[in-house]
């Protein structure tokens, strides 16, 4: 299709955009900004601090082999709690000359390139990570795939593919996969508004709850943003796994082995001042947050453009949480999306498909590794 033919297809969406996204590489970052073992501290953090990764891989300089993957959280976690406080000492200055190698994830989680970016989604929820490195042959970097990466692909459909939709709801009785219901549609009708994708019964806390509580709680529930209301249900901050981060004092050695809990390793620690602490003191209290009827596209366009991961959605005039959205659930949906494209397909397409699938080598390391990414 030459690029003409395919601008002329844009305003009526005729090419069908969701079709077109089939396999990791269609979605993935190819060039993320990487660093090496011997990269500080204070170097990753300022690279960071300017807006160049939330996620970068960890290259050998010699063989450019991946030998870990380092985070916002990791650098959270490793951040100097006195600097530049009345506490500071040596033992702060030391640490910001920390080689990466210290504190980065050693065993991050791989997926073929040509694989569905629903299998990359899959290993985000199921690993409770935040990216998934693309690799052909299992060694050489192809590329990073994130739940922005998601995101961003969404806003690409709603800003370039409009079309003029019947947007009422759609019904499971209209879902006739073989009389062609556009997969563009589906989505356009299946999910439209926060409503339509939101966690309806989001775990809360209150605001005079320990930290500890907090912990325990996240940990219990494998998730990483807990609204903080008061007794009336009303929204009063958010307290996130980040926030948590910020206020636990370094780790002295951070352990190689697979995680056996959810944020074992990220989350531990014996100060138990710090394990006190009310929530409110923790807590984001100017947290962004949105109505149940706003447009998905506007949700996502605040996830897109901040460093948040999830918003609390609130009634207009009450401000009591009826719910949660987060990057989770935007993978789900933009997974439900891709399996029901998959289903539209003619038989002899899933048959090949599936023929394929077995006979290449599979290079995801899918075993439970330290939530950090």
């Amino acid at each position: 299709m030459s690029v003409v033919d395919l601008f002329n297809q844009i305003p009526e969406n005729d090419f069908g955009f969701f079709q077109q996204v089939r396999t990791v590489a269609d979605v993935m970052t190819k060039a993320p900004h990487c660093l090496t073992p011997a990269d500080t501290f204070e170097a990753a953090t300022e690279l960071q601090r300017k807006g160049r990764f939330h996620t970068a891989p960890v290259l050998n300089p010699d063989d450019q082999a991946v030998v870990g993957i380092v985070s916002d959280r990791d650098l959270l976690r490793h951040r100097p709690r006195t600097l530049g406080k009345a506490g500071e000492g040596d033992d702060d200055h030391r640490r910001l000359k920390d080689g990466v190698a210290m504190f980065m994830t050693r065993k991050p989680v791989w997926c073929s390139s040509d694989r569905s970016p629903v299998k990359a989604m899959t290993l985000m929820l199921d690993n409770h990570v935040d990216s998934v490195l693309v690799s052909t042959d299992g060694t050489t970097l192809d590329g990073i795939v994130t739940p922005r990466n998601i995101i961003k692909t969404l806003l690409l459909y709603h800003h370039v593919c409009t079309r003029d939709f019947d947007l009422r709801r759609l019904r499971l009785v209209d879902l006739d996969l073989r009389n062609g219901i556009p997969l563009d549609e589906v989505f356009s009708r299946g999910a439209q508004t926060v409503r339509d994708v939101m966690t309806k019964e989001a775990v809360t806390i209150q605001s005079d709850d320990l930290l500890s509580s907090a912990i325990a709680c996240m940990q219990e529930q494998e998730i990483r943003h807990l609204p903080v209301v008061n007794k009336e249900n009303v929204v009063v901050g958010m307290l996130s796994d980040r926030e948590i981060l910020k206020c636990l004092p370094p780790p002295e050695l951070r352990s190689g082995e697979p995680e056996k809990s959810f944020r074992e390793v990220l989350f531990a620690t014996n100060d138990k001042e710090t394990l006190h602490l009310p929530v409110h003191s923790v807590m984001c209290e100017q947290a962004s947050s949105v109505n149940p009827d706003v447009l998905l596209t506007d949700a996502l366009a605040i996830l897109n453009g901040t460093t948040v991961s999830g918003l609390s959605v609130v009634n207009a005039e009450t401000h009591q949480l009826c719910g949660i959205l987060t990057t989770s659930d935007i993978l789900r949906v933009f997974g439900v999306v891709m399996q029901i494209g998959v289903l539209s397909e003619p038989p002899v397409v899933l048959e090949e498909a599936e023929s394929a699938a077995e006979s290449e080598p599979v290079v995801e390391n899918e075993s439970a590794v330290e939530a950090a990414v």
